[in-house]
């Protein structure tokens, strides 16, 4: 009889231990889950509304007799003022992301591969946070330096390599085999969708904008008209 007690008391506290460990890694992912959905309602637009004008002022570059000095004032000044508020939701997100992930729960129960790829997210988001921040600060002050180019080297480099890093990651831990991914899945936040949450890509469209001659003469925004 003292043996099965044994057992039995033994598989009640693994059955506890599993019940408890599960709850934690759910709720984790729902507060995990919550934070996606403000990147997809408040950083992600501002991103994909400056990135949409690059690309047509990149357009407008090469093809200048499609555009008007007004349409193309338009495009700019949705460039910068996109910008701007992409920056200011971004340092908000990065400040609930770091908070998140250095909860004692979260680096108490979260997977080692989930805490690894949010590292790289957190370093890739960050440094496409300084990209933007560094170019708003050469078009607000018109001035260029080789202290300025090094570091938008450094941050380029650091962009590039932990988006690598993260996406190469990320397709790596879909193979991973864990039951704790069981209790880890959430469904899409409902507000996340193709409209916020595909970036366009303009990497290598244009490489002039780190020199302030080569922009155009067009009156800067306000950022008080856009805040």
């Amino acid at each position: 009889m003292k043996i099965k007690k044994i057992i039995f008391d033994f598989l009640f506290l693994v059955i506890m231990g599993v019940g408890i460990y599960g709850y934690k890694l759910h709720a984790l992912a729902l507060e995990g889950n919550k934070i996606f959905e403000y990147r997809c309602t408040n950083v992600n637009p501002h991103l994909i509304i400056y990135k949409k004008s690059f690309i047509n002022f990149a357009d407008y570059l090469k093809h200048p007799d499609k555009y008007t000095k007004e349409e193309i004032r338009g495009v700019w000044n949705g460039y910068l003022a996109g910008m701007r508020l992409y920056v200011k939701e971004e340092n908000i997100w990065l400040v609930k992301q770091n908070e998140f992930v250095n909860r004692w729960d979260y680096r108490l129960f979260e997977p080692w591969y989930i805490k690894l790829l949010g590292k790289y997210q957190w370093k890739m988001y960050e440094a496409y946070k300084e990209d933007a921040r560094y170019l708003l600060g050469i078009w607000d002050n018109n001035t260029f330096s080789k202290s300025i180019n090094d570091k938008m080297d450094e941050i380029k480099y650091n962009r590039d390599k932990y988006e690598k890093l993260y996406f190469d990651f990320f397709d790596e831990t879909q193979a991973i085999i864990d039951w704790r991914k069981f209790f880890g899945r959430v469904p899409i936040p409902e507000k996340c969708n193709a409209d916020n949450m595909i970036i366009p890509d303009t990497s290598g469209i244009l490489d002039w904008e780190r020199n302030p001659d080569a922009l155009p003469v067009i009156e800067n925004v306000d950022p008080e008209e856009v805040s």
